[in-house]
């Protein structure tokens, strides 16, 4: 296989799992997962959640732009792009339509399965291939934060959202209800550790959004509990040192490097 065709394939592969990707979302999960079988003390609000997937999508697009059409990218960092970043965008596209196909289906134990190995995947691209060590503060917006920090984010939430569904956590027992006012400071550790041993603050805002709309859907659906008020100091402490830190050393950094390499 040539090099054109190689690039050619790889591009291919990326709009394809995208438009597949984009059917799951828009189709099979963002207006079709109100039944009492969804209902657990991971579900967010949906006005919340259909806010996230529209911003990943769109930057999405923006990320495929730029590896399309954006003429102020050297070719060789656009290659770069395709042969590291695209097959791992291309699997997690290709793993979310299915997890919203058997979420959908409610078919849970599968959609698991499916979450965890598409957390791999995208742990391999966080650390493998460190996307957040892109300087150019464009290029890491449009690629580090759609293709790795969002739906890192997202699927870590599913893991615990889907699990709940697999394990009938339907906020009617209190030992469900005790379990995952404990599990959900998972949200508040991992983003923090991330921050503080990488500076990413995209996972602590995107995490943050996130616990803003748990806690909105802990709060409408069941008023006297915990849940909904660990959901809401964990999105404010991420999104305070998610803030502090993209002022503090983030953006200050990635500007004196405007023209680095795409990809480190």
């Amino acid at each position: 296989m040539t090099t054109e065709s190689k690039v050619f394939t790889q591009k291919a592969l990326i709009v394809a799992s995208f438009l597949l990707s984009g059917y799951g979302t828009l189709f099979l999960f963002l207006f079709s997962h109100f039944g009492k079988h969804y209902k657990t003390p991971f579900t967010g609000f949906f006005v919340v959640t259909d806010i996230y997937w529209l911003v990943t999508m769109l930057l999405q697009v923006f990320f495929i732009i730029k590896v399309f059409f954006d003429k102020t990218v050297a070719a060789e960092n656009k290659a770069a792009i395709s042969e590291i970043v695209g097959p791992h965008f291309a699997i997690n596209n290709a793993l979310h339509f299915l997890w919203c196909y058997f979420f959908h289906k409610e078919k849970f134990a599968l959609a698991e399965l499916v979450l965890i190995i598409n957390l791999l995947n995208l742990l391999a691209l966080y650390f493998t291939h460190r996307t957040v060590a892109i300087k150019n503060v464009s290029d890491w917006l449009t690629v580090h934060f759609p293709v790795t920090a969002l739906p890192l984010s997202w699927t870590m939430y599913a893991i615990f959202w889907n699990g709940a569904c697999l394990f009938h956590s339907h906020n009617k027992s209190l030992l469900a209800r005790i379990l995952a006012n404990v599990l959900v400071w998972e949200f508040l550790v991992v983003p923090l550790a991330i921050l503080v041993f990488y500076q990413d603050w995209s996972i602590g805002l995107s995490t943050s959004l996130l616990m803003l709309g748990l806690g909105f859907g802990q709060l409408f659906t069941k008023v006297v509990a915990l849940q909904w008020l660990f959901a809401f100091i964990i999105a404010a402490v991420n999104f305070v040192v998610s803030v502090v830190i993209m002022f503090g050393s983030g953006l200050s950094t990635v500007n004196r490097e405007e023209q680095a390499p795409l990809l480190s």
